[in-house]
């Protein structure tokens, strides 16, 4: 496996886990009653743009070594 695989899914579980905990944070602070299944679509939508932007980056620092050697 390659960095670039890991960069790739280390920003999927930050951007998964953040939203998912934040929610369920302020669920518990501000009494709040959103189910944990909405909870999860929510993160699953954040985690899938901010990965899209992650494949995106990692597309272009491909294409500038193979350019380069």
């Amino acid at each position: 496996m390659n960095r670039a695989f890991f960069r790739i899914l280390g920003n999927f579980g930050i951007s998964f886990f953040s939203p998912l905990i934040g929610i369920n944070l302020g669920n518990t602070i501000f009494n709040m009653t959103i189910p944990l299944i909405e909870l999860m679509i929510i993160s699953a939508i954040a985690a899938t743009f901010t990965t899209g932007l992650a494949i995106s980056k990692e597309a272009v620092e491909y294409g500038r070594k193979k350019s380069t050697h």
